[in-house]
């Protein structure tokens, strides 16, 4: 109360000297609200870092599930090879599967998935063989590019086509 009493009786004269004599009061009086440039350098600084640090290990798990996208949809395309095999007796490309209702993934469907390109091709005897491929989109020479017959085994080669001769994937 009396503190109250002493602030209203004085001028605005005595209220400077007190600053005055105390600068670090005076300083927090007349600055501006917000923060330094080298505050906002530092902040910029670590966000930097942290973004150098987080970004190869998104890329390297957007390929990991682009890869295990593609994986998944040569086995369903083998799958669907062969349940259309044992009902007609030959293989089919992948616009005859998916006429056939053996396909219902649309964007499988289309040829493109997950930043894979995604081939079905019949020997010259339909009954005997097909080869279903799946080839990056982008980027090939650092990426997996699949393979599957009629013998079921999914293969890879590294930067290159996969063909029957590349290890398989199990």
């Amino acid at each position: 109360m009396n503190l109250e009493l002493l602030i209203r009786g004085t001028t605005v004269a005595q209220i400077d000297d007190v600053f005055e004599l105390f600068p670090h009061v005076n300083a927090s009086r007349t600055s501006q609200r917000g923060f330094s440039l080298i505050e906002l350098l530092i902040v910029v600084a670590i966000i930097g870092i942290l973004a150098a640090l987080s970004i190869p290990n998104l890329t390297s798990s957007r390929q990991t599930a682009n890869s295990a996208s593609a994986l998944s949809s040569l086995r369903l395309i083998h799958s669907s090879e062969t349940s259309y095999h044992i009902l007609s007796g030959s293989f089919g490309d992948l616009a005859t599967l998916e006429r056939a209702g053996y396909i219902a993934d649309q964007t499988l469907r289309s040829g493109t998935k997950s930043h894979y390109l995604f081939t079905v091709t019949l020997d010259s005897d339909p009954a005997a063989n097909y080869k279903a491929k799946a080839l990056p989109a982008t980027d090939s020479t650092f990426r997996r590019h699949y393979f599957v017959d009629a013998t079921g085994v999914v293969r890879y080669q590294m930067g290159a086509e996969a063909s029957s001769a590349s290890p398989s994937v199990d």
